[in-house]
């Protein structure tokens, strides 16, 4: 079953990824396919899904390799966890309210952020091993948002190309833009240690139940 699920998560999550790539040409709102890609490649959502497809897809095709172990690591899908939910919540809460997208691109943006971060945590509540994972992995968690923020204020700075507004530093100054950022990743820093706690919390619980 596990297997299965994941089969289908890793097809949408794949699926889901292109038809927003090519939505984004559709519209044209860029001059060139170099250009919406490298748009396309600004976004922590593309990014975070791409992770996701990968954890899903990895341990199916090459299940003794590197890439796979990495990926099958407990502390490493739980991350991957706190970043989808996060990525969601993000979502329905700063962008859903000003930005009303139709059609095509609601299915995309849907399926990158509410449907997809709903099949991973499932597979990682029903499916993922919770241990060992441990809240001293937590500031390894944090690399993955602290790069981020701060490539995409450097590509910003060289390009004027900013992914989400409260990372533009045009219109907000660099140092709001820097506060925003690093509340951003104290939000991630509050969300880890919940799944490291659930994720104790469920293999705790397995184990009682055996």
């Amino acid at each position: 079953m596990k297997n299965n699920y994941r089969i289908l998560c890793a097809l949408i999550a794949w699926a889901v990824l292109s038809l927003r790539f090519v939505d984004m040409l559709i519209i044209g709102e860029y001059s060139s396919v170099a250009e919406t890609l490298f748009v396309y490649f600004g976004y922590f959502t593309v990014w975070a899904n791409i992770l996701i497809a990968l954890a899903l897809t990895a341990p199916l095709l090459n299940p003794d390799r590197k890439l796979a172990n990495f990926f099958k690591r407990p502390a490493v899908r739980a991350a991957l966890a706190s970043y989808i939910l996060i990525v969601s919540v993000v979502y329905h809460m700063l962008i859903v309210p000003y930005w009303n997208p139709q059609g095509f691109t609601w299915v995309t943006a849907t399926g990158l952020n509410t449907v997809m971060p709903i099949l991973y945590i499932i597979d990682w509540l029903f499916f993922a091993e919770k241990r060992p994972i441990f809240y001293k992995h937590l500031p390894y968690w944090l690399i993955f948002p602290a790069v981020y923020g701060v490539t995409s204020i450097i590509r910003g700075l060289l390009t004027n190309v900013y992914p989400y507004p409260f990372l533009n530093v045009t219109e907000l100054g660099i140092g709001n833009v820097l506060f925003n950022m690093f509340g951003l990743v104290a939000v991630f820093a509050v969300v880890g240690p919940i799944f490291i706690g659930v994720a104790h919390l469920i293999s705790d619980r397995t184990k009682t139940e055996s």
